[in-house]
């Protein structure tokens, strides 16, 4: 018997679309900081007269979670989608979910955020107009470079390769399905629950697997620290971070087949317990983090990181799914229509940050909280409205609208 999503009175989708589109905000929140952080000067438009510190820590620990939590979900729904669809009609979803919006995201408004780079960065010497650098954009594309990429200034998917790895992830995740349906056409996921106490002990094998996965990583001789990698400019990732995500989205897939959350199945202890252990952990994470910029070569704060990195994303899911399961759980109009519009708001929120922190970066004297603020709430209310008032209801409409937007930019955006 295979283990099948509960009845609506379970709940079980609500909590987690919850905590999506919750990750999908601290996506907004994190970007809308880049500009104001002191570590954050590779960022299109870096505001150096308001950096301040705590933007440096808000995106350290913001960057621990939010990426593992969202391979997770779409783990956790990827098994009973393609039990439910088939495996065919699971990978064309996916296409047109994921690879129709990924296509438009690095052909029409990545470009946007690379030429506010040049902008910004290059004084606007020997900028180019926005036709003839989106020509030279297109031309780099089509080269199908493969190899380390290193500059805001070449192309590459910016915020879309998050989309082109998970659809990677499905496309793989069907291929490894199908085979075993049909190797196997008589067999079937054991339904079998975990205990609290088995799903700890899951996450703490989880957590050593990231250290040990992290410390194998380090022997790699990289031709610079912390690279990304792209694939015919076709997958883009953060080489070390590659292995943590492929964990965590076979987490998901194996949470639900241990029927994980079901009928109040959770983590043991009290959510209190499990927030104080992620407070302590994110104040040593910070303060060791802090002393490795000053030590680089330190060994001691190089093995801190490490444990502290890979046990704060366990530990964050923990959080994360002990709240939501206990009070986070029932239906609410407001939760459902930012969860029904979380992922239009991850396509469209870039520019309109960027550009909303280029029109702030010459209000000197201006906070850099109130900038954030601004950038940040904006940005996010006018993605929301974009999304369910433009994108869900009339999708061809939005990607024409995108396409004249486009068209506008190469009439009247010159030098």
């Amino acid at each position: 018997m295979t283990p099948t999503l509960p009845d609506s009175s379970e709940n079980r989708i609500i909590f987690l679309d919850n905590i999506r589109y919750l990750m999908v905000a601290f996506v907004v929140l994190q970007h809308a900081g880049n500009s104001y952080g002191n570590l954050t000067f590779w960022w299109a438009v870096w505001d150096p007269s308001t950096t301040a510190t705590f933007f440096d820590a808000m995106r350290m620990i913001i960057d621990v979670f939010i990426m593992p939590v969202l391979f997770f979900i779409a783990g956790y729904f990827a098994l009973p989608n393609i039990q439910k669809k088939g495996t065919l009609v699971f990978l064309k979803d996916k296409f047109l979910r994921l690879g129709i919006p990924l296509l438009i995201g690095v052909i029409f408004i990545a470009p946007i955020y690379t030429y506010v780079y040049y902008y910004k960065h290059l004084g606007g010497q020997q900028l180019l107009s926005y036709g003839q650098f989106w020509i030279n954009w297109m031309k780099s594309a089509s080269n199908f470079y493969t190899g380390f990429w290193s500059t805001s200034i070449s192309f590459n998917h910016f915020i879309y390769w998050f989309i082109s790895l998970l659809l990677f992830f499905f496309i793989i995740f069907g291929i490894i399905y199908a085979l075993k349906k049909r190797l196997s056409p008589s067999s079937s996921i054991r339904e079998k629950t975990h205990s609290g106490k088995t799903m700890l002990l899951v996450m703490l094998f989880v957590g050593l697997l990231g250290v040990f996965i992290f410390r194998l990583n380090t022997i790699i001789p990289y031709p610079y620290p912390d690279p990304w990698a792209i694939i015919f400019n076709v997958l883009q990732f953060q080489t070390w971070r590659l292995p943590v995500y492929i964990i965590y989205f076979a987490l998901g897939i194996y949470a639900f087949s241990r029927n994980w959350f079901v009928k109040d199945n959770n983590f043991p202890g009290h959510p209190l317990l499990w927030i104080s252990i992620c407070i302590i952990l994110c104040f040593g994470y910070v303060v060791n983090f802090n002393n490795l910029i000053a030590n680089q070569t330190n060994m001691k704060f190089i093995i801190m990181y490490v444990w502290l990195f890979s046990f704060l994303r366990v530990t964050f899911l923990i959080v994360f799914t002990s709240i939501a399961v206990r009070y986070w759980n029932r239906p609410n109009k407001i939760n459902e229509t930012l969860a029904a519009n979380s992922y239009n708001i991850y396509l469209v929120h870039l520019p309109i940050v960027v550009v909303l922190q280029l029109l702030l970066a010459n209000l000197v004297g201006t906070p850099s909280l109130i900038k954030f603020g601004i950038v940040f709430s904006l940005s996010f209310l006018m993605s929301y409205t974009i999304s369910k008032y433009a994108i869900k209801p009339h999708p061809r409409l939005s990607v024409a609208a995108v396409i004249v937007i486009f068209l506008l930019m190469v009439i009247f955006v010159h030098p």
